[in-house]
């Protein structure tokens, strides 16, 4: 008897090891197909940040949620889990968070920013969880690419299960952008704030006009087209047929003769152009930077393909991308012939970004930090200047880059780098760098890590490079990793972005929600051990909770540039007029949502314990009317929660872009929404006293078909009202 239960047991022990080893790579090759074997060196595309106004300090997306692998908490065991060749153990969460990130952020804003549907997420994480594992593998065969190519497919397989149902349809997704290279997008929109292109060359002319106004870029596969959404009706230039006769406008972006495309035209600010930038890329929308002399420029950091870290950097602004962008030939170069400054570079990274470095000959310069220049993935700080034009020899097409030493960044301790919103300033870059291998010195922790995994990823690196003008023509820019703050902060108060633009200042906010609330945190890194602090909210000289629907919609973080700087937050939060229960009418001719905007603030140079108070609020009811028969039509059908990947008019303005600037004629920061059914005609709410009225009570027209766009705003200043959901209105 006792032979037979050793027997059995023994083989019940195989059977469980069998399973445990070798079951869940079974069933993942057979559930998923491989992805492209492309083993270049380069990391999967780091998330990266767009700022949409010159006094944007910065945005925080992610729904107050967190940013992990929702994975199932014994995923560790099916994945090998043995020390690689220099000694260190990497558990699944944090081998793989880069791709999680990305794809956390996918799920909750994919759709409403990119068209992203949920295979689009899926796919693209099994694809970066490829390219991480070739950098960051336990045990040996480190380069084993058919390894890498389950482990891949383990990893969507863990997340499909642990979070199937988190992604957001058109009733909860909203628009954040983060994603560098969007070349799973059939279309997409995206809008930046810039001062007035023209007001300071012809004033008389534009004098009605508000001093910034709103550029809209329609990218149709790296097909792109800007308009001035918010510029009056009027000729940029004259209707001539001299080429010597040049306006103020055309003479401002440097043309002295026209062009044979400009003659016998008359181009209204207004009107939808065409911007020709090189082709054969993924172009995203373009980065706006704000240089020390208040200039605004759009630069565009497009890759080539997949294959290669190439990038195409284009500088314009809003005065050439509203008159001619025609260049001579399909170049990325200035034999392109193009008005814009292009420059074709190797940046050694997926996602570069533009910077300012004060006393450089040409102070906005590409930069990008990379794994690749060393055997062993120190890290490095790579960059060139953005516009000076490449020279055929001594490799002036690849960015010049400077290693970086030490436990912090060496040996591939800082590949968590890349999983975090980088923040760039004049001079310098910051960076979170999460451990991405197994710390701690207790065997039984250790243990239990093994089993059950680090859910929250907390151990980490603030990372602070200073970067100053090359000291050669053609060198690379001086970097130096100026601090390193060592941090125990769970992953579920990420994104951390910051509260200030000011240098060296290491103040950074966080949203976090819970079931019903979302907080404001505060931490400082300039302290040892950072701590996690509240941000007090006062509406009514009383302290406020908001709910955590002001978290599903980003948050923006503003500093004014005032005599006396404010910093402002602003939040929204929408919700389309449904019943539950009752079913959608399919020849319903209406559609209608709730609109809310709240904005604290308090002196910039306020102690970092002084609250934020409310100084501004609005609460609007937005209905669209439209024509029936047309439901095939996103803009012509009212929103039906079964079927929540079908946009409506309602549904789009409710995850739409928020913009914050001095576009509305009236003194103060307005804040306008970008209507994806009425596209040149932008919900603009102009400040009037502690609340915000609407620019224009009604848009778009009377048909055939029609589509018309009502809205009407009152005041927001009961802390009953913000602290709890918004009243559901039917239609």
């Amino acid at each position: 008897m006792s032979r037979k239960v050793i027997g059995w047991s023994a083989a019940a022990l195989v059977a469980i090891v069998l399973i445990f080893n070798y079951l869940p790579a079974f069933v993942a090759d057979s559930l998923y197909k491989n992805v492209d074997d492309i083993t270049d060196g380069e990391m999967p595309a780091t998330v990266t940040s767009f700022e949409s106004g010159p006094d944007i300090v910065s945005t925080i997306g992610g729904s107050g949620e967190g940013l992990n692998c929702s994975l199932p908490a014994v995923t560790n065991i099916f994945f090998d889990g043995s020390k690689d060749a220099a000694g260190k153990r990497h558990l699944v969460l944090q081998r793989f968070r880069q791709a999680c990130v990305f794809h956390d952020l996918c799920y909750r804003h994919g759709l409403a920013t990119y068209g992203y549907n949920q295979n689009d997420c899926d796919r693209i994480l099994q694809n970066a969880a490829f390219r991480l594992c070739t950098y960051i593998r336990n045990g040996s065969g480190t380069g084993s690419a058919a390894r890498c190519q389950t482990d891949s497919k383990m990893v969507l397989a863990g997340v499909s299960m642990g979070g199937y149902n988190a992604f957001r349809g058109w009733d909860r997704s909203t628009y954040f952008e983060f994603e560098s290279d969007p070349f799973r997008s059939n279309g997409f929109q995206a809008s930046r704030v810039v001062d007035h292109p023209f007001k300071a060359v012809a004033p008389e002319k534009y004098r009605n006009d508000p001093d910034q106004v709103i550029l809209s870029f329609e990218d149709i596969r790296s097909d792109i087209a800007v308009t001035c959404m918010t510029c009056a009706n009027l000729p940029v230039f004259a209707y001539t047929r001299d080429p010597n006769e040049v306006d103020a406008e055309l003479r401002s972006v440097g043309l002295t003769t026209l062009p044979e495309a400009l003659l016998k035209r008359e181009p209204m600010l207004s009107e939808t152009v065409p911007i020709w930038l090189p082709p054969r890329r993924h172009h995203a929308a373009p980065h706006l930077l704000v240089d020390s002399k208040g200039h605004d420029h759009l630069i565009w950091m497009s890759r080539n393909n997949p294959q290669d870290t190439m990038s195409c950097i284009v500088g314009a602004d809003a005065a050439r991308l509203l008159t001619n962008t025609l260049p001579r030939r399909d170049l990325c170069s200035k034999d392109a012939g193009s008005s814009l400054s292009m420059v074709e570079v190797d940046m050694f990274a997926t996602s570069p970004l533009p910077m300012e470095i004060p006393g450089a000959p040409d102070p906005v310069y590409a930069t990008a930090i990379s794994p690749q220049k060393t055997i062993n993935n120190d890290l490095s700080f790579c960059s060139r200047s953005a516009s000076r034009p490449v020279e055929q020899s001594g490799n002036d097409d690849r960015s010049r880059c400077i290693n970086f030493t030490g436990d912090a960044v060496g040996k591939g301790a800082a590949l968590g780098a890349f999983q975090s919103f980088p923040v760039v300033r004049p001079g310098q870059q910051i960076f979170f760098a999460r451990d991405v291998d197994q710390r701690t010195d207790s065997p039984l922790t250790a243990l239990w890590q093994r089993a059950f995994g680090d859910t929250y990823s907390p151990g980490g690196s603030l990372l602070v490079i200073d970067v100053a003008p090359p000291t050669t023509p053609k060198g690379p820019a001086s970097a130096k990793l100026k601090k390193i703050v060592r941090f125990n902060i769970d992953d579920r108060f990420d994104p951390m972005m910051p509260i200030t633009r000011k240098v060296d200042d290491l103040r950074f906010l966080s949203l976090e929600a819970s079931k019903q609330t979302v907080r404001l945190r505060q931490i400082d890194f300039a302290k040892d051990n950072p701590p996690v602090g509240n941000v007090r909210l006062l509406m009514g000289g009383a302290d406020v909770e908001l709910d955590r629907s002001w978290a599903a919609r980003p948050m923006m973080v503003l500093e004014t540039r005032d005599a006396q700087p404010r910093t402002k937050l602003v939040f929204s939060r929408g919700e389309i007029a449904t019943e539950p229960g009752k079913p959608i009418d399919p020849n319903s001719t209406a559609d209608a949502l709730t609109l809310q905007t709240l904005v604290f603030e308090r002196d910039a140079t306020a102690p970092s314990d002084a609250p934020f108070v409310k100084s501004a609020g609005a609460a609007c009811r937005i209905a669209y009317e439209f024509a029936t028969g047309h439901t095939d039509w996103p803009c012509y059908r009212a929103f039906d929660p079964e079927r929540s990947m079908r946009a409506s008019p309602a549904a789009r303005m409710q995850a739409s872009q928020m913009l914050v600037g001095h576009f509305s004629k009236g003194t103060g920061y307005g804040i306008a929404f970008p209507d994806g059914c009425l596209k040149s005609e932008p919900i603009i709410l102009s400040p009037q006293g502690d609340t915000f009225a609407p620019v224009n009570d009604i848009a778009g027209w009377n048909g055939p078909p029609k589509l018309r766009r009502t809205i009407t705003c009152e005041p927001l200043d009961a802390a009953a009202i913000v602290s709890r959901p918004i009243a559901q209105q039917s239609q």
